[in-house]
């Protein structure tokens, strides 16, 4: 009988192990998943938490930017807009990985494992195989349950060596917005490439837009074409992050009556100071569009806040066209203080925390050493 009373208690055991969330295998798999909080980029801490269901449905998007009033270029409103479609996007995918992650896999086969589900007429099956002591590779596939073949919407890999916590690691993702709009019927196209490095108090997230049209450009038509885009984003929570945005965004000043896409390169920075409050500045340059040929708009937005965990208010804000000649056409600027270089922080523009003047060119924010194509973050202060 004591052998049976010691079989029973080791199955119980072991039944106890899985209801606590499997075995050390399963956990280190589950560990190396790719997650919304690993690959997303956050402004404010509200960014770190999944879109809702809500949040997924969107009426307007980037046409909503044209709206804003008056010649304010709205860089911090912009950013944050162009931050939580490029999140909005990942969760598409990302969404179906954490649905099915937390519990048992499927199919176990040697180095891989395999979680699957159906819902709402979709069969979704995820794939994690291990390809080295710290290596993994993950594949999502997709079809209708009418069909036939798997199609691949999400592929990537992860090297968690230095990892201090699950997700964290050095990887790669591709996301397929036209394999996926083929199978859910999204109105989305083109391809997101990701590489990010996550670590605990340390994240890198650079993203590449491919012929994408973003799920909003529905309601925007002259937006509808395929754009390329370039993301890099690099954030130390307790410290300060940087973002280099190069893509395209309408602007409604000066007059733009066909809601003609400029080209923008624009950089935003912030940090935390002594005190615990947050200062940020965002510069942007914009070219095409509705402008003459030749013809250039300067963008600048100061912001404060109390604390790093929220939106900041914008302290100073100015935008000007500039001919060829660096002359101003027209501009127009707004400060909640009398002396605009009080509410920019000096930190922000190193050496001299110059801020851009309406009437001559020679002190705005210089555009031209920064590589808008490469992964390097924007420096910021205590980086």
């Amino acid at each position: 009988m004591k052998p049976t009373r010691l079989l029973i208690s080791a199955l119980l055991a072991l039944a106890a192990l899985a209801g606590c969330g499997g075995t050390t295998s399963e956990s280190a798999f589950q560990a190396a998943a790719p997650n919304y909080q690993a690959l997303s980029m956050d402004l404010t801490s509200g960014d770190e938490a999944a879109p809702s269901a809500a949040a997924l449905t969107v009426a307007g998007g980037d046409a909503a930017a044209v709206t804003l009033p008056d010649c304010h270029p709205h860089l911090f409103i912009r950013t944050h807009d162009v931050v939580s479609r490029v999140n909005r996007h990942m969760w598409f995918f990302l969404r179906h990985v954490e649905g099915m992650i937390h519990r048992h896999p499927d199919t176990t086969t040697g180095d891989s494992q395999v979680w699957e589900r159906v819902r709402d007429g979709i069969d979704v099956r995820f794939t994690i195989t291990r390809s080295g002591d710290a290596v993994f590779t993950w594949k999502l596939e997709m079809k209708k349950v009418v069909a036939t073949d798997f199609v691949t919407v999400f592929s990537g890999q992860i090297d968690r060596t230095g990892a201090q916590g699950a997700h964290q690691g050095v990887g790669d993702a591709a996301l397929d917005l036209g394999a996926l709009a083929g199978v859910t019927g999204q109105d989305v196209a083109g391809v997101l490439a990701a590489h990010f490095e996550t670590f605990t108090g340390k994240r890198l997230v650079v993203v590449d837009a491919k012929g994408v049209i973003w799920d909003a450009d529905a309601n925007a038509p002259f937006l509808r074409q395929p754009r390329d885009a370039h993301y890099v984003y690099d954030r130390e929570p307790g410290t300060g992050g940087s973002l280099k945005i190069d893509e395209q965004m309408v602007f409604a000043c000066p007059t733009n009556p066909a809601l003609a896409p400029a080209d923008v390169k624009l950089v935003a920075r912030w940090y935390k100071t002594a005190s615990g409050s947050v200062h940020g500045r965002s510069d942007a340059l914009m070219t095409g569009g509705q402008l003459p040929a030749g013809d250039k708009v300067v963008g600048l937005t100061c912001h404060q806040g109390a604390v790093e965990s929220a939106d900041q208010a914008e302290s100073y804000w100015l935008m000007k066209e500039e001919d060829p000649t660096g002359a101003t056409v027209a501009g127009s600027a707004h400060s909640s203080s009398i002396d605009p270089p009080t509410v920019c922080d000096p930190l922000l523009n190193p050496p001299n925390g110059d801020v851009p003047a309406l009437d001559n060119p020679a002190t705005d924010f210089d555009m031209s050493g920064i590589v808008f194509t490469d992964s390097a973050p924007y420096p910021f202060p205590g980086m």
